[in-house]
């Protein structure tokens, strides 16, 4: 089959490749014909991709199996082709019924990256440890830039946006840099610095990777609890929150499997931790049957009450009106930051100097497009073989494809599979 490589479309931001032309050069020779949609915001220009063989096109038309990153505007959705791409839709999205009943309507198979796991139900195929990199890169960027607006000179306040940095390298160079100056001290008002992380995977991985540039120690929530730190003012201080932390039963014991099963039988109680944290970086995995970690109501009222320090949210899952109630929307880079402002109960476009600032930029990834285009395209690649010998015509239940790729099928040639038949009441809503 022919593989087509889309052009991203969906924001001017998004630089991402799904497959980068040193693995698509690797096909070519195996006898795989490759074209390539034309681009001239992709980070890999199409001449690298033209130079190792692949056809410059205007359209994916003669394209049998069509791979991208982020969702497809429903008017470009091409007839009886298998799509490869992040769909969200899983959770029912009610923003991208539409595309999905357009991948029905035109007897598309769909296949979702998010879907793709292990045994154990980790994601194969992700840019997770790319949102937290950038994540975090942002919200320390936002939390310097705030208090350097307070009248406050801080080391943070040099940290340039991800996207300014020309590689992850580079990125990572500046920020052991700004480590140093840290252990030269912070302003008194910034201290102490303590940044609380929610989530424990490719995310957090991601957050922490930057973190620990930093001079930095670990502390556990149960001692944030506990007034047992010796607080230094040279020391980024962080605690990494387990779901049992800010989550209790209504009655009897707590059991992680039974909270996933049964979020109703459970109540979050993160505000108590909120007097304590600078910073709040959030990775959970979030769906609307879950309780919300922040409600707007609760933080106004420990704002105002003069016994909230937190002046920065990092909400990277960025999931609108989802476990940060105040993420209101998202954005992308140039539209990033979202103020509250408590005492009016407001909110402010921008980083300001009052109030709680919220990072929302929903693309992280794309902020460093090369490296994560190269780590994605490797591990796809370990899978799109299988793809392009496999006979898509043939019921789903006779696909000889990897359970991997098997399970991650939202809908083969126009129906949803069983796995996500669920989808269909969502479907409905919107008619």
């Amino acid at each position: 089959m022919i593989l087509g490589i889309r052009r991203e479309d969906k924001s001017k931001w998004e630089r991402r490749t799904p497959l980068v032309p040193i693995d698509i050069e690797k096909l070519i020779e195996k006898g795989y014909k490759v074209i390539v949609e034309s681009s001239e915001k992709r980070i890999f220009k199409d001449e690298e991709f033209r130079n190792i063989g692949c056809e410059i096109v205007e359209n994916l038309d003669k394209a049998d199996v069509i791979v991208g990153v982020k969702e497809i505007p429903p008017e470009k959705i091409l007839k009886d082709k298998i799509y490869l791409i992040f769909s969200h839709t899983f959770k029912g999205q009610k923003y991208n019924m539409k595309m999905l009943k357009t991948f029905l309507k035109n007897r598309c198979t769909l296949i979702d990256y998010e879907l793709i796991t292990d045994k154990n139900n980790d994601r194969i195929i992700f840019f997770g440890r790319f949102a937290g990199l950038a994540g975090i890169i942002e919200t320390l960027y936002g939390y310097g830039q705030k208090f350097k607006m307070m009248g406050y000179s801080n080391p943070f306040e040099k940290i340039k946006r991800p996207y300014q940095y020309k590689t992850l390298e580079e990125a990572k160079k500046d920020i052991k840099k700004i480590g140093n100056d840290v252990l030269n001290g912070l302003p008194e008002v910034m201290t102490p610095l303590v940044v609380g992380i929610t989530g424990r995977g490719n995310v957090s991985k991601g957050v922490m990777e930057i973190l620990d540039l930093l001079p930095i120690k670990k502390e556990a929530a149960n001692d944030l609890l506990e007034d047992r730190y010796n607080f230094a003012n040279n020391i980024v201080y962080s605690v990494s929150f387990k779901v049992d932390d800010y989550v209790s039963p209504k009655f009897g014991e707590f059991f992680i499997e039974d909270y996933y099963k049964n979020p109703h039988k459970y109540e979050v109680n993160f505000e108590r931790f909120l007097r304590f944290l600078s910073i709040l970086v959030n990775g959970i995995y979030w769906e609307e049957k879950f309780p919300k970690l922040i409600k707007k109501d609760k933080l106004r009222e420990i704002y105002i009450s003069g016994k909230n320090k937190m002046k920065m949210i990092g909400d990277i899952t960025c999931d609108v009106n989802g476990s940060i109630e105040l993420t209101i929307r998202d954005g992308d880079p140039d539209s990033g930051f979202l103020t509250y402002i408590p005492e009016r109960d407001e909110y402010v476009d921008g980083i300001v100097p009052e109030g709680v600032t919220d990072m929302v930029i929903s693309n992280l990834p794309t902020e460093f497009p090369k490296d994560a285009s190269e780590e994605f395209s490797g591990k796809l690649s370990e899978f799109i073989e299988d793809v392009l010998t496999e006979d898509f015509s043939k019921p789903i239940g006779k696909l000889n494809l990897p359970i991997e790729i098997r399970k991650a099928i939202i809908c083969h040639r126009g129906k949803l599979t069983r796995r996500y038949k669920y989808l269909e009441e969502y479907l409905k809503e919107m008619e």
